[in-house]
């Protein structure tokens, strides 16, 4: 062993002490210098590369794996590190390539096998997920994490008789009796067994070990007890199910952040003229971009599943088409609005292609003629879409304030700054008139070429409703429209909360629902109650 070995060993030693100290800037300067030393030694690129993982360095960490890889190609932790960095880098295609390539080198993990799985759950192929979901489940039946993503995914794509068969086989294998109980009280809530559902779930605890579990415990007896109509004992659990959410998964997130996010937007284009941007001609097959916008819970998926019926339609189900096309835009404006007065024409066109080439990144069908952009929330970036896409459509969702909010109150949402505000009923009343504020004065600055559709329309009088929508987006309406839940239940790959509900024929129970819970809103209607004179809603 040369001098020079020795020397950068020392150094990792060095490092690795220091990480177990806790000094993570010493131990980077540390594997650095080994580096510089010894470009390519493996053991000072691999835990610097792991050292920037854990410090949320995501693009260092995987230029650090790349590094690790090209020196040992056969070592598969590095292939197993670097999906995991790709996975949180949110790469979902690149995560699955290396957790294959560990795969290859390790046949019989179950652990990559279960990522890999997972990782295809993402990317909404059904199929794909349960093939290595099975297989990590056969090679180690007793991995509760399998079974979870496994009867998510059948509950998901609405395959009752999988899940079933996955409920006895855990009743056989998992000592975990409670946690089995859990399973299938979530398999008798979907079969409308509310009673025996509470029955179950009133009966088991989940708190020491499956926190995870007790969290939904709670989302489930919440929504059971509402199905039976005790809303006092429902609105209690929906408490404890968003407070323990929060408590669990809102460590970091600044929901204040989203605030601030509209609220920026309201103070610039309160008093904003439409005239004083300069106007450039668009491409024709830029020409008219269509959004699904509106209000979280306010029918935006029972909309998406029933313009799919149409074969000409492809609807992006709630995927961050717009987020290249923002961050370009705010690297370029520096979040000034006044920067978007008098962008180059070249700059315009640039940025009109970084929107349609991520759209083009999760399209089914390439040649489809009708592309619908879903995302409800994208209604806050009406500016933006319209400075780059002045023809753009607009299908506007629109709901009963009351029902809109009491749903994403009542609703299990993934915590992010917008999310978050969903976990108390207050924040989420503040939420909702700060979007239509903006809504508001973006009608009223800009020309929008937007059509309205009521939810309690949409389920009341479907076919004259539909009809409209169609003919708003100039495609012919088919009788084949009214049965979008039976289009809705051989999709296999429904991403959003409103799955159960999409799946089924219309009904009208969750019209006027907030009045179960009316005593909630005592302090809270001075700011929902003019909203329902703005939308013509009636008490």
């Amino acid at each position: 062993m040369n001098k020079i070995t020795l020397n950068t060993n020392h150094l990792v030693i060095n490092a690795l002490t220091a990480i177990k100290n806790k000094n993570y800037i010493e131990a980077k300067n540390l594997l650095e210098k080994a580096i510089s030393i010894q470009p390519d030694m493996f053991e000072a690129n691999h835990n610097l590369a792991i050292l920037n993982f854990q410090l949320g360095n995501l693009d260092s960490s995987i230029l650090y794996f790349e590094k690790s890889k090209k020196i040992k190609p056969k070592f598969s932790q590095v292939y197993f590190n670097l999906g995991l960095a790709y996975d949180r880098k949110k790469n979902i295609d690149l995560a699955i390539i290396n957790f294959k390539k560990v795969n290859k080198l390790d046949p019989n993990n179950p652990v990559v096998l279960y990522n890999i799985g997972h990782l295809y759950t993402k990317k909404f192929e059904t199929i794909k997920a349960e093939e290595y979901l099975i297989k990590s489940l056969d090679l180690d039946p007793n991995r509760i994490i399998t079974y979870d993503e496994l009867f998510s995914l059948y509950d998901q794509s609405n395959q009752i008789e999988k899940f079933s068969n996955l409920l006895d086989k855990a009743k056989k294998i998992l000592s975990e009796k409670d946690l089995v109980s859990f399973y299938e009280a979530v398999f008798i809530y979907n079969q409308k067994n509310f009673k025996q559902t509470i029955q179950i779930l009133e009966n088991i605890d989940l708190t020491e070990k499956y926190f995870y579990h007790n969290i939904t415990k709670h989302s489930f007896l919440a929504k059971s007890y509402d199905r039976i109509n005790n809303f006092e004992k429902a609105y209690n659990h929906f408490k404890i199910n968003n407070q323990l959410v929060n408590e669990s998964y809102g460590k970091g997130v600044n929901e204040k952040s989203f605030i601030e996010l509209v609220t920026q937007r309201i103070k610039f284009f309160k008093n904003f003229n439409f005239n004083r941007w300069k106007q450039h001609q668009v491409k024709d097959e830029f020409s008219q971009p269509i959004f699904l916008i509106g209000f979280p819970r306010s029918g935006t998926t029972l909309l998406d599943t029933i313009l799919r019926t149409n074969q000409s339609i492809e609807v992006i189900e709630e995927k961050p088409v717009l987020r290249n096309f923002l961050r370009n835009l705010n690297i370029k404006i520096k979040n000034n609005f006044n920067h978007l007065d008098n962008l180059e024409e070249k700059f315009i066109q640039n940025m009109q292609n970084v929107y349609f080439e991520e759209r083009e990144q999760y399209l089914e069908n390439k040649k489809t003629k009708t592309v619908i952009d879903k995302m409800p929330l994208n209604i806050i970036y009406i500016a933006e879409i319209l400075r780059f896409f002045p023809n753009a459509k607009f299908i506007f969702a629109l709901r009963n304030p009351y029902d809109s909010v009491l749903s994403c109150f009542m609703q299990q949402f993934e915590l992010n700054p917008a999310m978050k505000n969903f976990t108390s009923l207050e924040s989420s009343v503040i939420l909702y008139d700060l979007v239509m504020e903006l809504w508001i004065i973006y009608r009223d600055v800009f020309p929008i070429n937007c059509h309205f559709i009521k939810y309690e329309d949409l389920v009341t009088d479907f076919e004259k409703t539909t009809k409209e929508l169609f003919k708003f987006l100039e495609i012919d309406w088919s009788d084949n429209t009214k049965n979008f839940y039976i289009t809705a239940k051989k999709r296999l790959n429904i991403s959003t909360p409103s799955h159960n509900q999409v799946t089924s024929p219309l009904y009208t129970r969750s019209i006027n629902r907030w009045k179960n819970y009316e005593k909630e809103f005592k302090d809270l209607k001075n700011i929902l109650d003019p909203w329902l004179d703005e939308f013509n809603y009636k008490i």
